[in-house]
């Protein structure tokens, strides 16, 4: 785990491997800083978890601590220590938010194989017997306390049943105090009645702290890409224009077909496939009449010229 101490406007990076470390003024301390009481600080560093127990009584980003109860300090946060020094724990080259536990139960009911990173708000205990627990603020409202009820359960005989809650609305979250005889105390200060919570706060309940962690900012989406303007047609090389309307230019008129060719005046013979025109029944008997009189004609005149 990365460290950076800063004193007198020097700063000086050094790193410590897991197991537990002294921090002091001292020669049995194993990180000797001049100026500082012997023993001062206990690290204790376990799967890149730091828990902090002081000699006497330090601040963690300005909230006072007190001494003699572990405390877990997160890769960000600063300790304030005697003559102005500080200590801070930098933050990991790459580094996820862990899954709430209300996102780890729901996997479990679900058989979900895999959870992604909480982007949800979390509270993180920092003391007491739920050190380390982390927990998702997913819904509207969220109580704390020590009582079965309460969604967020401290073990902790100092904090009331129903301790506090935490509300969250479209203005953010907000912290309120139900009422409890130790009351809730916010990066220090007690709670009257109801408090804005940024990223970072420490609330403080009994002899229970806990790190407020702001949700994780949705990326915002690529912007959409820019679709080319259509292409005006173009007409193909040997197509003959269109025919203009007598009108105006660029009228919507529909062109009038062509007229039709008179067969008569073209000579030309009708479609084959038209059958011809019946004639009339009186055109036959006609025919049939004047063919008879021929006949009967030449009848006549075959007899007279045989008797002459």
């Amino acid at each position: 785990m990365r460290f950076e101490f800063e004193h007198l406007g020097t700063t000086t990076p050094f790193e410590l491997s897991e197991g537990q470390h002294l921090l002091g003024g001292g020669s049995e301390d194993h990180i000797r800083l001049e100026g500082l009481p012997p023993k001062l600080l206990t690290l204790r560093i376990e799967a890149q978890r730091l828990m902090v127990e002081a000699a006497r009584t330090f601040s963690v980003n300005g909230v006072l601590a007190p001494p003699g109860v572990p405390r877990l300090v997160v890769p960000g946060e600063a300790l304030g220590l005697p003559e102005e020094m500080c200590l801070r724990v930098l933050q990991e080259a790459t580094g996820e938010r862990g899954v709430g536990t209300v996102a780890v139960l729901k996997g479990l009911l679900t058989g979900a194989a895999e959870l992604s990173p909480s982007r949800a708000a979390t509270l993180t205990c920092l003391t007491g017997l739920d050190v380390g627990r982390t927990h998702a603020l997913a819904e509207p409202c969220t109580e704390l306390g020590r009582g079965s009820e309460v969604a967020l359960r401290l073990r902790d005989r100092a904090v009331s049943r129903t301790h506090a809650r935490i509300l969250h609305g479209e203005v953010g979250f907000t912290l309120e105090d139900l009422g409890s005889p130790n009351g809730v105390y916010l990066n220090g200060q007690r709670v009257q009645g109801r408090a804005p919570l940024v990223d970072g706060d420490v609330i403080e309940m009994g002899r229970s702290l806990l790190r407020f962690q702001a949700p994780m900012e949705e990326p915002p989406p690529p912007p959409p890409e820019p679709t080319p303007p259509p292409e005006a047609a173009t007409p193909e090389a040997g197509a003959a224009p269109e025919p203009e309307s007598a009108g105006q230019p660029g009228s919507a008129l529909m062109p009038t077909p062509p007229p039709q060719a008179d067969a008569s005046a073209s000579g030309t013979q009708p479609d084959a496939a038209q059958p011809p025109p019946r004639k009339a029944r009186g055109e036959w008997w006609l025919i049939g009449l004047g063919a008879v009189a021929a006949l009967v004609g030449l009848v006549v005149t075959y007899a007279l010229a045989s008797g002459g």
